[in-house]
């Protein structure tokens, strides 16, 4: 899963698909999407149960699930991360996104430029 999380205007978190565009297409060679800028990247974890309340996230953050489990909640949808699922996160105003693990999780999170 590649989704991507972001404030509309109204100020309410949406879930998208996110699309990555690979180049160049050369049958058998590595293709490669545009790069992200970063600063840092870190592995997070939490034993679970827990979560947090809904609020927009401090800066754009790339996150990859390792192992566990994750809800993503905005007020319109729930999306349920495991290990391999890829979200960007860009909700960084308005009433932004809860989270609720009842197993724990590790996830990389690259914080982005």
């Amino acid at each position: 899963m590649l989704k991507r999380l972001y404030a509309g205007d109204d100020g309410i978190a949406r879930f998208e698909d996110w699309k990555l565009e690979f180049g160049p297409e050369v049958p058998g060679d590595l293709s490669a999407a545009a790069p992200l800028r970063a600063s840092a990247a870190m592995v997070v974890r939490t034993t679970g149960p827990g979560g947090h309340p809904e609020q927009p996230e401090a800066g754009r953050r790339l996150v990859v699930m390792l192992s566990g489990h994750c809800d993503v909640i905005t007020s319109t949808e729930t999306v349920s991360a495991k290990p391999g699922d890829v979200l960007l996160v860009e909700d960084t105003t308005g009433f932004g996104h809860s989270s609720h693990t009842s197993t724990g999780f590790e996830a990389l999170m690259v914080v982005l430029d």
